[in-house]
């Protein structure tokens, strides 16, 4: 990727404690940018998983503890952050840092980019806070999908010059077609013959992983030879626990946590199933699931349709309705054409949009836009 933009200072703010796609997203970007030779520097929660997960990065890490209790001291902290590293561009993630740091990007002299990241696609209401914090703070708002940004256009009245859409991208080197990893599969108790359906998620009240369970329970009534596999964690790691003793699934059903192998994951997986009820952008674990031409099967929320194109890179169905889910489920378990068809479709997508590279140099040619109108930036040669 040829890099145009000179040396840049960027500063990345994420006051989430959890690890989802929201959190990979951001540690991601950070080491793509670091990788092209911009200097990054994280500020994150003490004690927080994306904290741990970025402890042996190479990354600038400023841990900060962010709360509601504390804006003025976080204003003057990230006044402080933009002052020492001489910080040509905010781009913030969470809620409170986004406040904090983007009226601290506009009191410092230093006067940096302010980037808003929107990562879901949860209303925002249209209070006089809200449209300070997306129309007034911010240089622009990033949103990860294109049904986000024509949201806040439409719906929040965001100039549609200041609102620009990046999907997250996926790591082609790492999520590409593979035979199954049989050893895997043996290790988790499954047979050989197997049939495998799963679903990867963190565990929020908007994924809809009881919906999943649902559908599990129909589609294992009729199809003793398929199994189940629940991959995450997170807050509703309970309830998916009595969900599946409520429905007699512990047999069928495995819960494997949190894991890092999520490739070799999907290599043993026929069918991914996202059931997600609202809230999303493009889920990374779609992408990652057609870059490696598996089967997948999706609700129709926030931005997913923009990956998971109904017959023709997957199959989508209602959020909400698990009778739905289970017979997208057994139609492409029972027609492995389609399931190839499908696959090879959606790989191409992905390498043809969806790529990291395609995310970095589209976030790169954002901030060159940007600094230009401020007659900021500078090329290489």
């Amino acid at each position: 990727m040829e890099n145009k933009v000179k040396q840049l200072n960027i500063l990345h703010t994420e006051s989430s404690l959890g690890l989802g796609g929201q959190e990979f997203r951001t540690l991601n970007e950070c080491l793509g940018m670091k990788a092209l030779g911009h200097k990054i520097f994280l500020v994150v929660q003490p004690g927080s998983q994306l904290l741990e997960r970025a402890q042996h990065s190479g990354l600038k890490l400023l841990p900060l503890r962010m709360n509601r209790l504390t804006w003025g001291w976080l204003v003057v902290s990230f006044l402080k952050f933009i002052k020492q590293y001489q910080i040509d561009i905010v781009s913030t993630h969470g809620s409170i840092d986004s406040w904090t740091a983007a009226i601290a990007g506009r009191l410092s002299k230093q006067k940096p980019l302010v980037i808003r990241n929107r990562h879901k696609s949860v209303p925002i209401s249209n209070t006089l806070r809200h449209r300070l914090l997306y129309h007034k703070l911010p240089d622009v708002v990033v949103t990860t999908g294109e049904q986000i940004q024509r949201d806040l256009i439409e719906k929040n009245g965001l100039n549609a010059s200041r609102v620009v859409s990046i999907p997250t991208g996926v790591d082609l080197s790492l999520f590409y077609p593979r035979d199954p990893d049989v050893h895997l599969k043996e290790s988790f108790g499954l047979e050989l013959g197997d049939q495998v359906v799963g679903t990867i998620a963190f565990f929020r009240d908007y994924k809809g992983v009881g919906d999943f369970l649902q559908a599990a329970k129909i589609v294992h009534e009729k199809r003793r030879n398929v199994k189940f596999l629940v991959v995450g964690d997170g807050p509703e790691k309970n309830l998916v626990l009595q969900a599946i003793r409520d429905l007699a699934l512990e047999g069928c059903v495995f819960l494997l946590g949190f894991r890092e192998d999520i490739p070799n994951i999907l290599s043993i997986i026929d069918v991914l199933v996202l059931s997600s009820v609202k809230a999303e952008g493009v889920p990374q674990v779609l992408t990652q699931a057609l870059a490696m031409e598996r089967g997948v099967v999706a609700t129709q929320v926030g931005s997913i349709q923009e990956v998971v194109k109904h017959q023709e890179t997957g199959l989508l169905v209602p959020p909400g309705n698990p009778e739905a889910l289970a017979l997208a489920i057994e139609e492409i378990l029972k027609n492995p054409l389609l399931r190839k068809k499908l696959g090879g479709a959606g790989r191409q997508l992905i390498v043809r949009k969806y790529g990291m590279s395609e995310m970095l140099q589209k976030t790169l040619t954002l901030y060159e836009i940007l600094l230009k109108r401020r007659g900021a930036v500078a090329e290489y040669g």
